[in-house]
């Protein structure tokens, strides 16, 4: 009897403490790639069971995440659709040179309206894109996959061309979303938004060659001001792991 109730009072204890021990859990905010979105939401459950802290995600275009640690978001954890985001922080010293890992690769795609018939040539995607009233892509300014777009159309030629047809998003899911409601024929985006997609609800059309673009880069790294630096590099040693490395894949990422 006497084993019964200790055995109660120690529950009821442990009941009384649950509040005070979950407030004690650390919390991990990832500044994420708008591409990233899937893909680590459904890692979460098993990064915050590896590293012993509850992920907090922050997703949007690589560009404005960067202005936003910057200008001294209590960001813990960077992971950028460009290196030259990544490189401006790291050059600024905000973020942890030793952390940083350079973990995927993307491709660019063509994408439109179900019942596009894809292109293979060179003149083909001219005068596809040349016969289009409208053309989606993330703004250059803030989004990688809008820079690297406006890239692969310059190889291409087709600069010019797409001057007065431009319809930006503000970040590569935006731009998804413009082809699968129609407010855009054409589209350009990371091939793994593609796979993402509805099936059915867009049409790859045609895929950039590697060397039409600058070298597509996944970095991730510790914020220089995080206050969880610990938690966060166990984080990027997750995602560095047999786990992810096996979502990222089926996500379509291309492993580096």
């Amino acid at each position: 009897m006497k084993s019964l109730k200790a055995t109660v009072v120690v529950l009821t204890l442990l009941g009384a403490l649950a509040p005070a021990l979950a407030a004690q859990e650390p919390q991990i905010l990832v500044s994420a790639a708008a591409s990233l979105t899937d893909v680590l939401t459904g890692l979460a459950p098993r990064a915050e069971q590896a590293i012993g802290a509850k992920l907090l995600f922050n997703f949007g275009a690589s560009g404005a995440l960067r202005r936003q640690i910057e200008e001294g978001a209590p960001v813990d954890l960077f992971f950028s659709a460009s290196s030259e985001d990544m490189e401006k922080l790291e050059k600024a010293g905000l973020v942890v040179s030793a952390s940083r890992k350079d973990l995927l690769s993307n491709r660019m795609v063509l994408i439109g309206s179900p019942g596009t018939l894809p292109v293979d040539s060179a003149d083909a995607l001219k005068s596809l894109i040349s016969g289009v009233p409208l053309l989606a892509l993330g703004n250059p300014d803030t989004v990688p996959a809008g820079r690297y777009a406006m890239q692969a159309l310059e190889t291409y030629g087709l600069s010019a061309v797409v001057a007065s047809k431009l319809v930006l998003g503000g970040n590569v899911r935006e731009v998804l979303q413009y082809v699968q409601s129609g407010s855009a024929p054409l589209g350009i985006v990371f091939r793994t938004d593609v796979l993402a997609a509805s099936r059915g609800s867009v049409q790859q059309v045609f895929v950039f060659p590697e060397t039409s673009t600058r070298l597509i880069l996944y970095p991730v790294a510790v914020v220089s001001a995080s206050r969880n630096q610990e938690a966060a590099a166990r984080l990027v040693q997750f995602l560095q792991g047999d786990v992810a490395r096996s979502a990222f894949q089926n996500a379509g990422f291309i492993q580096k």
